[in-house]
Formats: structure tokens, sequence, C-alpha cells
């Protein structure tokens, strides 16, 4: 596991595409523009992996070194008038789909809180839609509890 640097954009992407394959039809507010591909996906991953306000650690395989999963999270800024001024925030974790089942996103999660830890965080929070079983059970594992129930009505 280690910080993602730009060469693992090619990488990030093709986790990135199997991310938007699952999340294509889950929720309307984050159907993007245009439809995923190779190339807009590299162009992402290459804003993410510089961008100094989000952070991503990979997991790579040992004997092959390739990158098997990835998770991006950030510090985020609480309303002024909170107790908390900060909290971390899991945005988005993968695992690539021959590597599921292997305590991959288990370890990115757990690295990240180690992150967060380290800074001074409190509390991480991160939002999981509900039809994703393997994400709860792993994040309830690490001590994470259901909070809230988001609800949305096309008008």
């Amino acid at each position: 596991m280690r910080k993602a640097i730009s060469g693992d954009a090619e990488a990030v992407a093709r986790l990135y595409l199997q991310f938007w394959e699952v999340h294509k039809d889950i929720d309307p507010l984050i159907e993007l523009k245009e439809s995923p591909t190779r190339a807009n996906q590299i162009e992402e991953a290459k804003k993410a992996i510089r961008k100094r306000t989000t952070y991503i650690l990979v997991a790579v395989e040992k004997e092959t070194n390739e990158v098997v999963g990835f998770i991006e999270f950030l510090i985020k800024k609480n309303e002024d008038c909170f107790k908390n001024k900060e909290y971390g925030y899991l945005d988005a974790c993968v695992t690539d789909k021959k590597h599921r089942r292997k305590g991959v996103a288990r370890e990115l999660t757990k690295a990240a809180i180690t992150f967060f830890k380290e800074k001074g965080i409190t509390y991480v929070r991160t939002n999981i839609y509900n039809g994703n079983e393997p994400a709860q059970k792993v994040l309830q594992t690490l001590g994470f509890n259901p909070q809230s129930t988001i609800m949305m009505k096309m008008v």
C-alpha cells in the first residue's frame, strides 16, 4: 500500500471504470455528463492524484506490482458553529473485480483511518448505497455504524 503517483493514473482509471459500471444507475446526482471512457477517466485520475485536498492510496499486488485497488479520501471542514471543526471523509474505495474478497478494501480503509488519526481527526464519515452490502460489512467490521438515511425524490 502506498500513496498514488502520476504513473498510477491508468490503473486508477481502470478501477474508476469498474466503479462507474456499478454506480451508473444508482444515483442520478452522480450521473456523469459524458460516458466514462478510458481516456477521460485517465484524465480524471491524473487530476485526483495531483489534487492537494484529496488523498489516494493504492493497493499493489506484490508478485506483479499491479494496482489492484484504491481509496480516495479527504479532510472536510465542518461548519463553524460545530465543536468538531474537521472530519475525515472516505469518498471512494474500489477493488479490482479479480481481487475482491481478499481484504484489499479493508486494508485500504484501515490505512485511511490511520492517516486521519495521525492528523488528529476523531471522526470519519462515508456514504454507502443501501445495496452495497459488501462495503457495509467491511465498514461495520471496522467499527462504522449506520448513522442516517438519505432520501431523494425527483420533482
